[in-house]
């Protein structure tokens, strides 16, 4: 049987599903609006989108939302083009890494091919099949764009955020380390208790010099400003509660 993954870049210049929707969401926005039964029943009825960037516990998170089959990367793009009354009223949101922790997690992936509940696509495990170092992997990152690496390599600006204006469309993000408390109050809100740390890989601890540091701060440099904006919001929101009080 062909490769279906094969097909999607031959018609569509995409490897997959979520790509070639993504890409019509620019090309024929107008058109995308006869997708919206596309969005997932449990997400219509919580009406909540929550948009999984791969190797920040996002499985986990989509487990305990949504139920089984219901794990896919589409970005929020995706979400406004198929269906913008329900993106607009719905609540959504999504969680942060550290890109340099992420780059770590997203290696280990590619080195072991992906975990025991979501491997690396054949097409990818035949592209990396060669790379050996840090280095290595780096390079082959630099010498593509997005639509050309699979997910967990991917920018995780590209997931939420406008890619002509670099401005967040999910109305919540979290980091993953920082935010944890409030990340579980606000899933509390949706009935979600403890997670389980699912599609976990195995851990690497990468010591990474100088100059890896700062190939993986070109590369994902808009992750980098992503974070950075989040957590000024959230002194400046914390600032302000502060002061609140403090004059009553």
């Amino acid at each position: 049987m062909p490769d279906p993954k094969r097909i999607n870049r031959l018609v569509f210049g995409a490897w997959y599903e979520e790509d070639i929707y993504d890409r019509f969401c620019t090309a024929l926005p107008a058109a995308m609006r006869a997708f919206f039964w596309r969005i997932p029943p449990a997400m219509r009825r919580r009406k909540l989108i929550f948009v999984h960037v791969p190797r920040v516990a996002g499985t986990s998170i989509v487990r305990a939302l949504y139920g089984e089959g219901c794990i896919h990367h589409y970005s929020m793009r995706y979400y406004r083009a198929v269906h913008p009354a329900f993106a607009q009223s719905a609540d959504s949101f999504a969680v942060l890494r550290d890109p340099f922790d992420r780059f770590a997690s997203a290696y280990a992936f590619m080195r072991s091919g992906g975990t025991p509940s979501a491997r690396l696509s054949d097409v990818f495990l035949r592209q990396t099949a060669h790379l050996v170092t840090v280095d290595d992997y780096l390079s082959f990152l630099e010498e593509r764009g997005p639509l050309d690496l699979d997910f967990v390599m991917r920018p995780q600006s590209w997931f939420v955020c406008d890619l002509v204006t670099g401005e967040p469309l999910v109305k919540e993000l979290f980091l993953l380390e920082e935010d944890r408390g409030a990340l579980a109050a606000y899933l509390a809100r949706w009935q979600v208790g403890p997670l389980p740390w699912l599609n976990r890989s195995s851990s690497v601890h990468l010591l990474l010099n100088a100059r890896q540091r700062r190939r993986i701060e070109r590369l994902y440099a808009d992750d980098f400003g992503l974070i950075d904006s989040v957590r000024r919001h959230r002194r400046s929101r914390n600032e302000e509660i502060a002061a609140k009080i403090a004059a009553e």
